[in-house]
This record gives structure tokens, sequence and C-alpha cells, in this order.
């Protein structure tokens, strides 16, 4: 079933303001090298592996692992993870704002971005770019990987790079968080 254009395009618009506002970050915090090549080189795998899986398995399914991992086309027509989210572009621009206003403060202070806060923004550009040419070029994302031996989900590629990058940006958040404190504890430690 197809989405109405509304759902599409919202998720669209989207993707291209994530992307845009994370480019614009690791143009500024990062050197370009490392994240350009780590951002293409998700979306080739992605798209590659989707160009691949159809042609090699077609609508059939292919168990792996004693079925815990299984192969199989599938159309994603909703927004993610299965359902429509009416709000998304709304949390979306929030989002997109709040980096904005993070951005000014960040620039300021000379700030440069951790190698896990790059990777992890590099992955999640080549995942929505993965995700956003399938939302334009078929209108619908075309999922194949399948977890677990009763999954309700299926993934792809670029899904996956955007999970890991998050993973990786909450890490560098956690890191981050436990350096403020370790430092704040030394400068308690001096006072005394």
């Amino acid at each position: 079933m197809a989405p109405e254009s509304p759902i599409l395009g919202q998720a669209v618009a989207s993707a291209v303001l994530l992307v845009a506002v994370l480019v614009l970050y690791l143009h500024r915090f990062a050197p370009p090298w490392r994240w350009i090549a780590v951002a293409l080189g998700v979306c080739t795998l992605d798209q590659a592996a989707k160009v691949l899986v159809p042609a090699h398995i077609g609508h059939e399914r292919m168990s792996l692992l004693g079925g815990w991992l299984r192969i199989t086309y599938s159309r994603n027509w909703e927004q993610g993870f299965g359902g429509s989210f009416s709000y998304l572009l709304l949390v979306t621009a929030i989002c997109v704002v709040a980096l904005f206003f993070l951005y000014g403060r960040l620039a300021r202070v000379k700030y440069r971005m951790s190698l896990l806060a790059e990777l992890g923004c590099a992955l999640m550009i080549g995942g929505y770019v993965g995700i956003l040419l399938d939302r334009i070029r078929l209108g619908f994302v075309v999922d194949f990987l399948e977890f677990g031996r009763a999954s309700a989900f299926v993934y792809n590629l670029a899904d996956l790079a955007v999970f890991l990058a998050l993973a990786l940006l909450i890490a560098r958040g956690l890191q981050f968080l436990a350096e403020v404190r370790s430092r704040r504890l030394n400068l308690q430690d001096r006072v005394i």
C-alpha cells in the first residue's frame, strides 16, 4: 500500500533537514575526508545491498544462523518502525532549531568533534541518505534484514547505520558527562 504524498513529503523533508544540519556540523567541527568517506561508504553499501537482495532472492525468504537472521525483500511505505508519525516534520524542525542554537555556542568556543561523535554523525548521514534515495527513487524504503526468530521488524543497512550512530552518540554524550563530572570533582579537591 502506497502512502499519501504528505507522508512521503514529510519523510523526505525530515531526512533532508537532518542530513543538512549534520553536514553543517561535520563541515565546521571535523576534518572532511573521514566523515565523507564513512557516509559515502554506508550509503553505497546500503544501495548495493538493496539491488543485490531482490536480484538474488526475489520475494523468497532465506534463513541463516539457525533462523536468527532472515533475508527477505520488503517494501516499507511507512516513515519508520512500521508506523506513521504525523508530527515527524515538526519534531525534526525542533531538533534542527536546537542544533542551530548549539552550533553558534560551539563555534564560539572553537569546538572540535571527537572521533566517536564524528563517526556517529557520518554513519547517520550515510544511513539517512540511503533511506532518502529509496524514498525519492522508489517512494518506499527497501528492507531485507530480519533478526530473531519472531521479528516484527525488517531492516536494511541504512537503518543499522543509524542505530549504530545513535549508540555512538549516546556513548559520547555519556563519556562527555563523565569528563565534566571528573573535572568538577578535581576542582572541588583543589578548593578544599
